[in-house]
């Protein structure tokens, strides 16, 4: 790790003398980046990130800054850190530190810098973001950078309703964004339906096979030209035929009426569902499709 981050002690063990560091600095040579920590030059944000760990050597770097790190997120305007609780330090407008005790379990490396797990960051990010913004960082990310048993660990330790929300709502398999807004709107429901599920030679967008109803939400990109217009038709007929109930609901519908879509939607599949078989499916769905496995 270097960055071009030096301690005063460093620059005096290189044999640079104290009055040259303070002149550097006066000349703009040098940047005072945190108390007796400087940068060779304008700093980056891994240089500051880099002079968070000089400064404060059991520091971890954590939240939106992990996440940035992890290439989660954007690259943050304020670099976050989490420290031991014993440690109390004034902080710069650009440098926010949380105070806490974290387990080796939590602590990993990227670009050569400390920082916490990706579950770990999830977990942070999840109770410092918008809940829109926190929501796409879950679907992103649950199962495939974050594994759900290792976010599930670090809810033990904590009340983490927030977290525990995401959990039960996060939509793994959508591929669209007004597919992925309606996989959580149902589940905010506990109305679980398979996500981009098989059915003979089709692939629905949400599957109940219980009671053998599709939904489809169609974007108009994808149903504008007539090839796509006649398959649809012809793959409405195979089902239908078959027995499948299909509902259809346009993605502005879905985006600007989302209640009143998934109202349809369970009224529907509730009636439809019956008994314990309902109970079973629920579960393996909600637990196996919609929450996510390792």
């Amino acid at each position: 790790m270097d960055y071009g981050i030096r301690t005063r002690s460093q620059l005096l063990a290189e044999g640079v003398p104290p009055g040259t560091i303070d002149d550097r600095c006066r000349r703009g040579v040098y940047v005072r980046v945190l108390p007796r920590t400087y940068s060779l030059g304008p700093p980056t944000a891994l240089g500051r990130c880099a002079a968070v760990i000089e400064w404060l050597p059991g520091a971890r770097l954590s939240h939106r800054t992990a996440a940035w790190l992890w290439n989660l997120l954007p690259e943050p305007d304020v670099i976050e850190a989490t420290v031991p609780k014993a440690v109390s330090r004034k902080a710069p407008p650009w440098l926010r530190l949380y105070r806490r005790d974290l387990p080796d379990s939590a602590l990993d490396r990227s670009a050569d810098l400390p920082v916490v797990t990706p579950a770990q960051t999830l977990f942070d990010c999840v109770a410092v973001l918008p809940e829109a913004e926190a929501d796409r960082l879950v679907d992103r990310t649950l199962g495939r950078v974050a594994s759900r048993s290792a976010v599930l660990e670090i809810c033990r330790g904590h009340g983490a309703p927030a977290m525990r929300r995401q959990l039960r709502e996060a939509a793994l398999k959508s591929v669209s964004e007004p597919e992925r807004l309606f996989a959580r709107a149902l589940a905010r429901r506990r109305l679980y339906l398979l996500p981009n599920h098989s059915v003979g030679p089709f692939v629905g967008d949400f599957v109940d096979e219980s009671t053998r109803t599709i939904v489809e939400i169609d974007g108009w990109e994808f149903h504008s030209d007539r090839q796509t217009f006649r398959s649809d038709r012809r793959r409405q007929n195979w089902l239908q035929r078959r027995g499948w109930l299909v509902l259809r609901f346009a993605a502005h519908d879905v985006l600007n009426h989302m209640e009143t879509c998934v109202d349809e939607v369970e009224s529907v599949v509730r009636p439809r569902r019956c008994g314990p078989r309902l109970s079973h499916i629920e579960r393996r769905i909600g637990r196996d499709i919609y929450r996510g496995g390792d």
